[in-house]
């Protein structure tokens, strides 16, 4: 596995080292789910990807509940709160690329990554009535999740083209299932349904269909 993607993680223990002969400690970070492994990424370090030991057993099932009435996508992250400790990697997880791994002993928080928690910078976080929509140059995707139809677009990262600094237009096609986005973001004063202020409006068009909401400019 090449170092961009997973990196040397016995440089993750190197990096804390007060953690190494201590007690258990408080991390914050993104964790997903997959096929044949769990993966953490500490919010200090996104860079990194750590192997997971589930000592309560629960991390699982927690992740398939989060997703039970909302629309999600393969290998999603979750934003989580656990306590535990850092060690280098059993023989299974060197198997699969990862030099040092998190023992996880509680688990304190664990819900969606939303525009609140997420570690990894983004460009914008648009918040519509029943939808949603990240734009992330660093994971370098756009995620549009339609809360009525219970649906989620994945889309492509492209740098957006800018006629100004207050004016942003994105846009980017998924062939495999056949749809396209294109959002324009507006810096200009906008008011959600619940009456909350922010500073940009958006609009999206996914496949014919229009979506309008408030834009949160990240600090990408």
């Amino acid at each position: 596995m090449e170092e961009s993607g997973i990196n040397k993680l016995g440089d993750t223990v190197a990096a804390y080292p007060s953690f190494q002969n201590s007690g258990y400690k408080t991390f914050k970070g993104l964790f997903v789910s997959g096929k044949n492994m769990l993966t953490f990424r500490i919010c200090d370090h996104p860079e990194r990807d750590l192997a997971v030991m589930d000592s309560t057993g629960k991390m699982k099932d927690m992740y398939k509940a989060v997703f039970l009435h909302t629309p999600a996508f393969p290998y999603e992250f979750v934003y989580v709160e656990v306590k535990g400790t850092l060690s280098e990697a059993d023989e299974e997880s060197r198997k699969r690329g990862y030099d040092s791994m998190i023992i996880v002993n509680e688990v304190l928080a664990f819900e969606q990554k939303n525009y609140q928690n997420s570690c990894i910078p983004y460009d914008f976080w648009i918040l519509g009535k029943d939808w949603s929509l990240q734009i992330s140059e660093n994971e370098q995707v756009l995620v549009l999740k339609d809360f009525t139809t219970m649906k989620v677009y994945v889309f492509e990262y492209f740098p957006p083209k800018k006629s100004s600094e207050e004016l942003f237009t994105y846009a980017s096609n998924n062939y495999a299932s056949g749809a396209a986005i294109k959002t324009v973001i507006r810096k200009e004063a906008c008011t959600d349904s619940s009456g909350n202020a922010f500073q940009y409006s958006a609009t999206a068009v996914v496949n014919g269909k229009v979506y309008r909401g408030c834009a949160i400019k990240g600090t990408n």
